[in-house]
């Protein structure tokens, strides 16, 4: 099991926190296809009440449109609406590197020729991919009702040099640097609770570039869970359910 826990910076972790007005208590990553399903369901399991888009409601037929390898999707917008928010592209990819509408997002499937970026699911479940465009904002205002934690599933993103910066309605700011340690088609669940409610933010997955000069790579997202959990054990209580799948994954 290789869980990484964070609550503020950590030198040498997968993740790196920073920010003048500390809103997040916990930013916490499971690897691997196990793991990371284990730590969604705590974080369902945790929750008082949630939300959870899983885009397979997108084309209900699956059906793809396009031939070959990356060249297919399921539906390609610059722009989706869904039960956790708006999802849009606000910086292009870099069309000269053989891109498939690089202006626009994708909803896509494992029928389709984006290869490595599923959740290892079942035929025909849904995800939405970044179609490698440069910088693509997560928008949560119109989910509505306040909530303080945030899980989903980011696959294949550590060979981009990608961030996650969260803006606040307050102010405030939380930035989540990614590395580019890992290896293609990696799966992780990412599970970030706050210390206040959140009636507003903007995520932004911005794809800065990495070590080699790699400004176009692509990766995908799914399963994203927008919760509210009990407060003050809410942290207290995610560790212990992740500690007790590990043990019990030991006895096992």
């Amino acid at each position: 099991m290789t869980i990484k826990k964070l609550a503020g910076a950590l030198v040498g972790s997968m993740f790196a926190l920073s920010s003048a007005n500390a809103a997040l208590i916990s930013v916490d990553v499971a690897y691997g296809a196990v793991d990371a399903a284990a730590a969604e369901l705590s974080l369902l399991a945790l929750a008082k009440s949630s939300v959870t888009e899983d885009f397979n409601s997108f084309d209900a037929s699956g059906t793809v449109i396009g031939t070959g390898a990356q060249s297919s999707w399921i539906q390609s917008e610059t722009s989706f609406n869904t039960a956790v928010g708006t999802f849009s592209v606000t910086e292009s990819a870099v069309s000269d590197n053989g891109e498939v509408n690089p202006d626009n997002l994708m909803i896509e499937s494992t029928e389709t020729g984006e290869f490595g970026r599923n959740i290892p699911k079942a035929a025909g479940d849904l995800w939405l991919d970044s179609n490698d465009v440069q910088q693509m904002t997560w928008d949560l205002s119109s989910v509505g009702a306040a909530f303080d934690s945030l899980g989903f599933f980011l696959v294949d993103a550590n060979d981009n040099g990608a961030r996650l910066i969260l803006r606040f309605d307050d102010g405030s700011q939380e930035s989540v640097a990614i590395d580019t340690s890992l290896g293609n088609g990696n799966v992780a669940y990412i599970t970030l609770i706050s210390d206040i409610s959140i009636n507003q933010a903007t995520i932004m997955f911005d794809n800065n570039g990495d070590s080699n000069g790699m400004t176009n790579d692509g990766y995908s997202i799914d399963n994203i869970t927008v919760a509210h959990v009990p407060e003050p054990t809410a942290l207290a209580l995610l560790g212990l359910g992740l500690l007790g799948f590990a043990a019990a994954r030991k006895r096992a």
